[in-house]
């Protein structure tokens, strides 16, 4: 499922924070692009979602 590999991406980032740097700067196709060179299977449409609630829990 996209939201256990999305769990297991931000795992993987908070591991290597090299890494992390490099997905800041990245768009959302950019970073399902280098989740699927990593081996997780996302879709741009689940992190666009992610990213959606994360910014409605946090107010911004």
């Amino acid at each position: 499922m996209s939201q256990d590999d999305i769990d297991r991406l931000m795992a993987y980032l908070r591991e290597h924070p090299e890494e992390m740097q490099r997905v800041h700067a990245m768009l959302t196709r950019e970073i399902v692009a280098f989740a699927a060179m990593k081996g997780f299977e996302i879709t741009e449409e689940e992190l666009k979602a992610r990213q959606a609630l994360v910014h409605l829990i946090n107010g911004t």
